[in-house]
């Protein structure tokens, strides 16, 4: 387990706005601003999920273990599964969307309460002008069952959903508020490769079971001028790798190199005398 406190956990403060344009009885939807950075000891929270911003570096291939992945112009959903076909936009690559086993999911200590935590890379255009992304759904299920591939989406896509075969234990949406998080490409300043958030659930929702399944949306704009949609690479969810690889820099010994370059020299002689003959 770690502990809190690193810079890379710069959080920030949620507010309140009135959920407008929405058939649903009207409520105060819950936005956590995460466009800026702050301060290192504060997390957004809605219901009982926090979030933050987060960097991780390095977080690129071989260092992080991806689990779902899913990119699509304007909006862009899917869910972690190893089953196939995929039902959304989720990539196919089964070493970046695939099953995911609660005890690969990494835990955290904060304020004395155990949380699991999951890392999330966002990939926009660096322009000041779609640098933003809106995560507007997010979903988390339990199943003792592998490779589901059957989610449930309600009639106008903006209240919640299911999976059938798992239970879920956190929605970040109620049916009386549209919640949502605001995120920046260019907060981290490291690009396609580093972790831009990091989204804590309480352990002990999770249970006993084996697998996790994670369900996000994003870029759903619905005519608010509030939200933002996606419109370049895709968005990545990932746990943290167990092993970090070492590059390998050894340098050869001089005795090494001499040997070498014996070697080589009497290869050229056998090559020249077997010409010759």
């Amino acid at each position: 387990m770690r502990s809190v406190g690193k810079r890379g956990i710069a959080t920030l403060g949620m507010f309140l706005l009135a959920a407008v344009g929405s058939a649903r009885p009207a409520s105060a939807a819950t936005v956590c601003d995460l466009r800026v950075d702050q301060a290192a000891d504060y997390t957004c929270g809605i219901g009982s999920g926090l979030f933050a911003t987060d960097e991780q570096h390095p977080t690129g291939t071989g260092f992080i273990d991806s689990f779902v992945r899913i990119q699509q112009n304007g909006y862009e959903e899917g869910y972690n599964t190893s089953g196939r076909p995929v039902q959304f936009n989720e990539k196919t690559d089964p070493n970046f969307t695939r099953n995911l086993a609660l005890n690969e999911v990494s835990v955290k200590t904060i304020n004395g309460v155990d949380y699991r935590e999951f890392f999330l890379d966002v990939n926009e255009a660096a322009s000041s002008t779609k640098q933003y992304i809106t995560l507007d759904q997010l979903e988390i299920y339990v199943s003792n069952t592998p490779s589901l591939i059957q989610y449930n989406k309600t009639a106008n896509n903006n209240g919640t959903g299911s999976l059938t075969g798992a239970t879920k234990i956190y929605d970040m949406d109620t049916s009386l508020a549209d919640n949502y998080v605001q995120l920046n490409y260019n907060l981290s300043g490291q690009g396609s490769g580093s972790s831009d958030m990091v989204f804590y659930l309480p352990s002990a929702l999770f249970g006993n079971y084996q697998y996790v399944y994670l369900y996000s949306q994003f870029g759903n704009i619905d005519g608010s001028n509030k939200k933002y949609a996606s419109d370049a690479g895709f968005e990545e969810w990932f746990r943290k790798s167990s092993v970090i690889p070492t590059p390998n820099t050894a340098v050869p010994e001089p005795a090494s190199l001499a040997l070498l370059g014996t070697g080589l020299v009497a290869a050229w002689r056998r090559r020249k005398m077997s010409a010759s003959r």
